[in-house]
């Protein structure tokens, strides 16, 4: 039987401890548990405490090169096979570790590569099997790791001043990590369940994260700023209850906002902002229930907001505000509820907005503007209700009389019934195009090219046909339609 085994390096460095009034407590009980103490410095207090078997314990404070001082070590290990690793550097640093269970390991270590203080690492598993790394480099960080259950995974390393970070998993073969680089940034990761997966990565200043999934092999992926370009003020918030949904947020530059949430199994949500372009304000928030939905968004530019909302299964929603040429003050909102509906929208330039309503199955919109022109202000608003509908609008510019600004026009689409057509493709500027359909089967298409012109068609019954095709100026076409069958053209 083994109780306390120390090394002749041990015992010289605790003759140290002694005439720096350090102080150190081990209590084992059990067999071959092994734990290693040597403090360098001023004022440190280690307590060990092991019951078990196998446990091997070792805590470390200041070397020869850089003393600790007033620093914190407390172990505690209960069970077998336990592994716990501390050591830091500096002053006032501190390190709680409570394992229960078997087969665990944690480790924690803080300011060797760099100078600091006040740093504080707590970590806590029960369980079998449970891994928990802890890095810590800079003044006034804060990491916690929680871990009950069986295999799951932590890892955390913060470098900068009063960095929180936060990780709890309850479950089995749950994976979190965080690495957080800069200033003031805050860190959230919960997981209930088994196999889920958690990633997040801040660089700047003022960052927030909030990661939650509950079920079983969910992904969600944080990242923040580069080591290019830093990420200041972002917020991303991801949360996801239900089996395999994926979450991904990625943004840089200032000011950016992310919220995802997904209730169900096998949904996707995408998030990118500002990798290509400079830009700042920055919002997206995805809402998705139900099952293997998909969402994404891209935005380049600044101050650009997006809204996706889908309900039900199988519906994919895209949006992209800005690539080639920012989008600035651009808008999308995009609800979807029932299965299989397709959405999406895209446009660059100035202050363009696009809004699209299906309710049903088997609906696809779609809206495109100033992606080849310059401008900006146009509308598309796009409502269907019913089932297999189809709705298009895009609006450029009238290349073809040399004209190269889209601005100020507006679509408006409303259908409903079943298997409805609508389009609407303008080119210029201060143009409307408005379709009202209301039964089954009607197709109308508007073609606009120039400045000021106005279409008007309303069709209210089943299989009617419109087409209208204005070049010009301020030209106008109105095309009511009532009954079964009816066919019009307009040149």
């Amino acid at each position: 039987m083994k109780t306390v085994i120390f090394s002749l390096a041990t015992l010289l460095s605790a003759t140290i401890m002694v005439a720096q009034s350090n102080t150190s407590s081990v209590n084992q009980t059990g067999e071959d548990n092994t734990a290693n103490v040597t403090q360098i410095g001023t004022a440190n207090f280690s307590q060990t405490i092991q019951e078990g078997t196998a446990n091997s314990a070792e805590a470390i404070q200041g070397s020869n090169d850089f003393n600790s001082r007033n620093g914190v070590v407390e172990q505690t290990q209960i069970g077998s096979k336990n592994s716990a690793s501390a050591q830091h550097e500096d002053d006032e640093n501190q390190i709680f570790q409570e394992q229960i269970g078997d087969g665990n390991s944690a480790s924690a270590t803080q300011n060797l590569a760099l100078t600091g203080s006040g740093n504080a690492a707590n970590q806590l598993q029960e369980g079998n099997g449970n891994d928990a790394t802890i890095s810590q480099e800079g003044i006034s960080n804060s990491a916690f790791q929680t871990q009950i259950g069986d295999a799951n995974s932590a890892s955390t390393f913060q470098q900068g001043i009063s960095n929180l970070s936060e990780i709890n998993q309850e479950g089995i073969f749950n994976t979190a990590s965080i690495a957080q680089i800069g200033d003031f940034n805050s860190s959230l990761q919960t997981q209930f369940g088994d196999a889920n997966i958690a990633t997040a990565e801040q660089w700047g200043a003022d960052n927030v994260l909030v990661q939650d999934q509950q079920g079983g092999g969910n992904s969600a992926t944080s990242i923040q700023g580069s080591s290019l370009f830093g990420s200041v003020g972002g917020t991303v918030q991801q949360q996801q209850v239900g089996d395999e949904n994926i979450a991904f947020a990625n943004h840089e530059e200032d000011n950016n906002t992310v919220i995802q949430v997904q209730t169900g199994d096998g949904n996707n949500a995408g998030v990118e902002q500002n990798l290509r372009t400079f830009g700042e304000d920055n919002e997206a928030q995805q809402f998705q229930i139900g099952d293997g939905n998909v969402a994404t968004s891209i935005q380049e530019g600044t101050e650009n907001l997006l809204l996706q909302n889908q309900r039900g299964r199988g519906n994919s929603a895209t949006s992209i505000q800005g690539t080639f040429f920012a989008s600035r003050g651009g808008i999308v909102d995009q609800l979807q509820s029932g299965d299989d509906n397709t959405a999406f929208a895209r446009h660059e330039e100035d202050n363009n907005i696009v809004v699209q309503t299906q309710l049903g199955n088997r609906n696809s919109v779609s809206a495109t503007q100033n992606v080849l022109s310059v401008g900006g202000g146009n509308i598309i608003q796009q409502t269907q209700l019913g089932d297999g509908n189809i709705a298009e609008g895009s609006q450029e510019s009238d290349s073809g009389s040399g004209s190269f600004i889209s601005e100020n026009n507006r679509i408006v689409h409303f259908q409903f019934g079943d298997e409805n057509l609508a389009t609407s493709s303008q080119n210029g500027s201060l143009n409307i195009s408005n379709i009202f359909q209301s039964g089954n089967m009607n197709i109308a298409e508007d073609i606009q090219m120039g400045d000021g012109n106005f279409t008007f068609v309303t069709q209210i019954g089943d299989m009617n046909n419109s087409i209208i095709l204005q070049t010009g100026i301020n030209n106008s076409a109105i095309v009511t339609q009532v009954g079964v069958g009816a066919t019009e053209s307009s040149r």
